[in-house]
Order: structure tokens, then C-alpha cells, then sequence
């Protein structure tokens, strides 16, 4: 299953501070680029965080979208959505990204507070996302609340680089 690498992700940032941490490599405008491990296990992804939020004044951890290389894997541009809630289940969240004057919708499946794209089509969402200005990330939680996250695509491309070179991908 594709989440299992985001979900090993997970794991490895959140190992104490005496385990090796992520490098960060490079920022560029709202996206940063780290890499993580060496070899069969490295880990080359960029992240970002919401520009703003709907509804306001709800109780959440940090979220953050982010989009990783797996070399070791052979996955490149794995895309992975941490939305700080746990989500319904059976929702179906949507980043609907922005390209010129026309929209984009593209679906997602949920495991607890985390979101990857349905049937793993990563390539089109990356795509969209480096001719984009900006993403709406929309899911509903566990209470029934629908919240949409707005994020910044500028630097998005700069930073995707950074991490396909530091990869090798």
C-alpha cells in the first residue's frame, strides 16, 4: 500500500532528538526541502503549512502538506496530507488547486488525521501543483466539522527540484 512509506515517515520524525534528525536542505518561499537517512533507507521530501484556515478557532495539532521521494522504493512524489484532526471515516477529502483561472479537483482517502490520493496518482496532483498558485485542502473531521485548509504553491516548484536532485530521482 503506498501510505506505508508517509506512515514510516511519520514514525521517523517523530523519534526523539537523540535519533538523526531531517536535514533541511533548502526554502524556497512557502515550501522548505529536507532529506532524511541514507541509502536504501533515504528520504528526500518538501513540506508546507496552511496559509490560513476555515473554519477558525478549531482545536487541532499542526498540519502540513508535503511530498516525498522514496529512492529506495523506487516512489517519487508521494503526496501525503496531515490535517491535525482525525478525519471521518469514509471521507473523501479534495485539494482543489488553482492553475491560472480554472481549477482542479483531486480526491483523497483518510487513515485517522492523515490523507493520500486515491489509487495513487500522485503524478497528475504534483503536476497541477507546479503550474498552480494555490491549494485547498478540504476534509471533514471526526465531529462533523468541514474545515479547508489554503496553501501557497509559491516556491513549490523550486523546492520539488531540490529534493529530486537530492535524490536522484
Amino acid at each position: 500500500m503506498m501510505a506505508r512509506p508517509l506512515i514510516l515517515l511519520l514514525m521517523l520524525l517523530a523519534v526523539p532528538a537523540a535519533a538523526q534528525e531531517p536535514e533541511r536542505i533548502a526554502a524556497h518561499q512557502d515550501w522548505v526541502a529536507y532529506v532524511y537517512g541514507s541509502g536504501d533507507n533515504k528520504i528526500c521530501y518538501i513540506a508546507s503549512s496552511p496559509k490560513s484556515w476555515k473554519p477558525k478557532g478549531i482545536n487541532r495539532d499542526p498540519a502540513y502538506f508535503q511530498v516525498a521521494h522514496f529512492p529506495g522504493k523506487n516512489l517519487t512524489g508521494e503526496i501525503h496530507v496531515e490535517v491535525g484532526y482525525p478525519l471521518k471515516s469514509g471521507n473523501k477529502p479534495r485539494a482543489r488547486i488553482r492553475v491560472k483561472k480554472k481549477t482542479q479537483d483531486f480526491r483523497f482517502f483518510v487513515n485517522d488525521s492523515s490523507a493520500w490520493v486515491t489509487d495513487g496518482k500522485n503524478a497528475p496532483v504534483v503536476e497541477a501543483m507546479k503550474a498552480g498558485s494555490t491549494l485547498a485542502f478540504t476534509a471533514t473531521s471526526a465531529r462533523g466539522t468541514v474545515v479547508t485548509d489554503s496553501y501557497s504553491l509559491r516556491g513549490f516548484t523550486a523546492a520539488y527540484k531540490a529534493i529530486t536532485k537530492a535524490c536522484g530521482s
